[in-house]
């Protein structure tokens, strides 16, 4: 599958979505637009407390051989890269250090709509994934549509 094909499957991202926390209590906000002239799809995360992070991360075919990448990047100065696919609606991303491995895997509701997650992480690089928290995006309005 080409850069291109694989930055089409992440059209289903496209729009505003509601995010909390269960567990947390922690409500925030996401969007996912193209860049205008496309070729990457840019996240913007808010969180409603101020102890966690707001992001900004760029999504595209830059890994090697075209895989999609995440270059993510967070109000503590954090900086991180993680492998990204989207198929048969699931959404994952993993990295594996180079402090410790970190994996998310959103499942899809049938509608598009809402993304329910789990996110894992290691306590070193190489070491098992335990659970860390859920995590669940709603989307606010309709389905998105745009193209790149």
């Amino acid at each position: 599958m080409t850069g291109t094909s694989l930055l089409l499957q992440l059209n289903i991202l496209i729009g505003e979505w509601e995010t909390m926390v269960p567990e947390r209590g922690v409500r925030g906000r996401t969007t996912f637009e193209w860049l205008e002239s496309g070729g990457f799809l840019i996240q913007r995360s808010t969180v409603q407390k101020p102890e966690y992070p707001d992001s900004i991360s760029i999504i595209g075919a830059t890994g090697s051989d075209g895989a999609l990448q995440q270059h993510y990047f967070d109000s503590r100065g954090v900086a991180r890269i993680y492998d990204v696919t989207v198929k048969d609606s699931v959404w994952t991303m993993f990295r594996d250090g180079p402090d410790w491995p970190q994996r998310f895997v959103g499942h899809f509701s049938e509608d598009g709509n809402t993304i329910t997650a789990r996110l894992e992480r290691g306590s070193y690089p190489g070491g098992p994934l335990e659970h860390d928290f859920d995590m669940v995006y709603t989307r606010i309005g309709g389905q998105g549509d745009q193209q790149r």
